[in-house]
């Protein structure tokens, strides 16, 4: 079989699939924290889907929007099964954004409706770094955030140059919030490529890669990254996306 025809069928087959179990969970929550582990209460969260589990339509409420608590903590309600992506910024820090898939699936004959997940996506938001680069990297956030790409785009090409990690890091998390990632993931794999420990920089690898529907590399930079973080809610939410991811590529292996 042709191979473009047998990734057409994958596509299909897999899209019917996560359709089925495309439930609403009955609470999503999460946690905003700054560089040093502390809560950031009042940050705004903005959470989309990109499109349905294992890149096929979705079907339902598409954007969140809530704000965290006294704890840096955020609930939400009737999420579906999807990619989905999570901004979070607050005044005098610079925003996170990561990517995840979400496909949890009751039990057959269980009688449970919705599902409330026991891992919870975490973001970290960092303060600017001093100085010219850290004006720019917020000027290019505050774009973002006001969906300007024509704004981000000459900001973040006055630090093509830069050899820092973590400058490349939070520009690769500025074009995820424009959902650029074919801009991004570059950022992250230079950042990788200087300081292959960064947490962020592969965590960035991971969520471009699902965003570009790429099944596998996602899986792979995901475990790349908890491998590099010891913090409990990153590994756990980081091991489900894994599991999901693999079973999508299990279904996808399936069908040839």
């Amino acid at each position: 079989m042709h191979a473009g025809v047998r990734r057409s069928l994958v596509c299909v087959a897999v899209v019917g699939a996560a359709s089925l179990s495309a439930q609403p969970l009955d609470r999503l929550t999460g946690r905003v924290f700054d560089a040093a582990g502390a809560a950031v209460p009042d940050a705004d969260v903005r959470v989309e889907a990109m499109f349905g589990f294992a890149g096929g339509d979705f079907l339902g409420q598409r954007t969140f929007a809530t704000r965290t608590n006294a704890k840096g903590e955020w609930a939400l309600l009737a999420f579906k099964a999807g990619i989905w992506v999570f901004d979070a910024e607050a005044p005098g820090r610079l925003p996170d954004s990561i990517a995840l898939p979400f496909n949890l699936v009751a039990p057959a004959g269980s009688g449970i409706d919705r599902l409330t997940p026991v891992w919870h996506p975490v973001l970290r938001l960092s303060p600017a770094p001093a100085g010219d680069i850290g004006k720019i990297l917020a000027d290019a956030a505050e774009a973002a955030r006001a969906q300007r790409p024509d704004r981000v785009t000459p900001l973040l090409a006055r630090l093509a140059d830069s050899s820092d990690p973590v400058v490349l890091t939070t520009a690769g998390t500025i074009c995820l919030m424009m959902r650029d990632a074919t801009v991004a993931r570059p950022l992250f794999r230079r950042a990788l490529d200087r300081d292959p420990t960064s947490f962020r920089a592969a965590l960035g690898m991971g969520s471009s890669a699902l965003m570009q529907r790429n099944v596998d590399a996602a899986a792979k930079a995901f475990a790349e990254a908890r491998n590099l973080t010891k913090d409990k809610d990153e590994r756990g939410f980081l091991s489900a996306a894994i599991l999901e991811l693999n079973k999508a590529h299990y279904v996808m292996k399936g069908t040839y």
